[in-house]
């Protein structure tokens, strides 16, 4: 049975210190990418993404597992219970996929992991080709059989590409071109647990239940598409309401004098991606330019009895003529706090702080 809960949202949060620059919060030991692909896509795209994971420990060498949830409102739940799925560094450790450059990451080395959902977990078909992946961050060699392991921490970034054609002047004739292929792309960090949505970070500091994607807006020549991935256990069920607002701050009135959204229920570990969603899940045939979008956990569902209800999402503004891509951060409307950031919760939900406990950890073999 749903549970009333306030509505949840996520941000990568930045420290506003008295200095010109700032930083982002994105080490940790399990880490939520919110997209990844290797699949074709509108108008003649071929998306691939390529992981960058840094050992964010200058004395230890660090494993990595990751896990793949595949979209399209799928139920992952039982890939986060078994390593049957995952794809890991060492060959015993009970991974279904191996990749030695996961092993022995030097204490703050990078690797770079290409194309892991095509090599891996679609090298044989049968899967979606896009979804979100998990990240679990350990001391090298200390992962146990019954999932305990030395925390260690990680940073998670990917670049999502598509190949182009241009056509540059030929050197050795004048007024000529010739043809050359590069990529157009972007890059998305990973989002760390303790920044996912907490679906009741709500108080007198702040109302951080609600996520903001910006900049959304839809015609001949551009499109912009929204992800959400279900980061709560692997027993819970959310259910996610989007829902557009005017440049003026008003919502958009629907056609029976309401207000216009959208509901899904996001099954656990699920994972969803609207393409041009103002276009396709709303009423627009050209969308404006100054289009905001609000996404919010409004219930849940669980067969967890202390569940951890948490939600990372992510916008795309696209050239429809190029396929040259921006990612959308989601952000709250209220600053970073300490307080908020590491708040005296005692349960897994923040209490009007931040998350305080991970939504699950490696299972045993």
């Amino acid at each position: 049975m749903f549970r009333r809960v306030f509505l949840a949202g996520l941000a990568a949060l930045l420290f506003m210190a008295a200095v010109p620059a700032t930083a982002q919060f994105l080490a940790a030991d399990l880490i939520y990418l919110p997209a990844a692909a290797s699949t074709g896509g509108v108008n003649g795209s071929q998306w691939r993404s390529d992981l960058y994971i840094t050992n964010a420990n200058p004395e230890e060498a660090m494993d990595v597992a990751l896990v793949y949830a595949p979209t399209g409102l799928t139920n992952n739940g039982s890939r986060f219970i078994t390593r049957d799925t995952w794809l890991g560094g060492r060959d015993g450790e009970g991974f279904g996929y191996v990749d030695p450059i996961l092993a022995d990451i030097p204490p703050g080395g990078t690797v770079i992991l290409r194309d892991p959902i095509g090599n891996y977990w679609n090298a044989s078909g049968g899967v979606a080709d896009s979804g979100g992946i998990v990240l679990f961050a350990y001391e090298a060699n200390t992962l146990e059989d019954d999932g305990t392991r030395v925390l260690q921490n990680a940073i998670l970034n990917t670049r999502v590409y598509t190949p182009n054609t241009f056509y540059q002047p030929d050197p050795d004739n004048e007024g000529e071109f010739i043809e050359v292929t590069g990529t157009y792309g972007q890059t998305l960090p990973g989002v760390p647990w303790y920044n996912l949505a907490d679906s009741s970070a709500v108080s007198d500091e702040g109302d951080f239940s609600f996520q903001i994607l910006t900049g959304a807006t839809e015609n001949e020549l551009v499109r912009y598409n929204v992800g959400i991935f279900n980061a709560s256990d692997p027993l819970t069920t959310i259910n996610v309401q989007i829902q557009p607002f005017q440049g003026n701050g008003e919502p958009f009135p629907d056609i029976n004098g309401g207000n216009m959204l959208f509901q899904v229920a996001l099954p656990p570990g699920g994972h969803v991606q609207y393409n041009s969603v103002l276009l396709t899940l709303f009423d627009f045939a050209v969308a404006p330019p100054d289009v905001r979008i609000n996404i919010s956990i409004v219930n849940w569902a669980s067969g967890n009895s202390e569940p951890v209800v948490g939600m990372t999402t992510y916008g795309n503004y696209i050239d429809n003529v190029t396929n040259d891509p921006i990612a959308i951060l989601p952000a709250f409307a209220y600053p970073y706090d300490v307080d908020c950031q590491w708040g005296s919760a005692k349960s897994g939900s923040g209490q009007g702080g931040r998350m305080t406990r991970r939504p699950f950890e490696i299972p045993p073999r």
